[in-house]
């Protein structure tokens, strides 16, 4: 009786679609990007996409969910990046060392940090600064590089709500920011591609 009791209870808590105080669980969507994210080393998406065999062993190599393959048409099973379930550690270039048609080159830990794929962009009315009038911080808090500082809502006003403030030179375009934003189902903060890499 008690072992079907607990399959019960495990397979309700599958169907779950709230947290423990009854608050709705969504899941992060991707935000449409101008210019697709590609993986430190790989250059550019032009380079990427040309070289890039489709072989997924990006794909399986990435700790953090940030690789997966395209689903759609035109870039079926490309390998593709965003950040809902995880952000491109600054210490992790496992996609560059396993990589066997050049798509994306090897790289040292050291070099990664200085590599920008891409910068955060803010969304005010996505923010909870202005949509709740707290601070939250969570983005700046987990930068890797310092490229995000907390500023007040309105300048003239010393106890409004902080927001974020993106150094675009210094931003790397790792995600952390993105994936660690509390805000669902879109992100207020999300990294826009370049076209081409940029060494900060």
């Amino acid at each position: 009786m008690g072992a079907l009791l607990a399959v019960g209870a495990a397979v309700k808590a599958e169907d779950k679609v709230t947290d423990g105080a009854l608050a709705e669980i969504i899941d992060k969507k991707k935000p449409v990007r101008a210019t697709p994210l590609t993986p430190p080393g790989s250059h550019s998406y032009e380079n990427f996409s040309r070289r890039c065999v489709s072989c997924q062993l990006c794909v399986s190599n990435c700790p953090n969910g940030v690789l997966r393959p395209s689903v759609d048409a035109a870039t079926f099973m490309l390998p593709e990046m965003s950040y809902e379930h995880g952000y491109c550690r600054p210490e992790c270039n496992n996609c560059s060392s396993v990589c066997p048609a050049g798509a994306i080159e090897p790289i040292d830990i050291a070099d990664k940090s200085s590599i920008q794929i891409g910068h955060a962009v803010w969304i005010k009315e996505n923010c909870i600064a202005a949509t709740d009038g707290v601070s939250c911080g969570n983005c700046a808090r987990h930068c890797p590089v310092g490229a995000i500082t907390m500023i007040s809502m309105n300048p003239d006003d010393e106890t409004s709500p902080k927001v974020p403030a993106v150094n675009t030179e210094r931003c790397i375009g790792c995600g952390a920011c993105e994936n660690l934003c509390p805000v669902r189902p879109f992100s207020a903060i999300y990294v826009e591609g370049h076209k081409h890499h940029r060494t900060v």
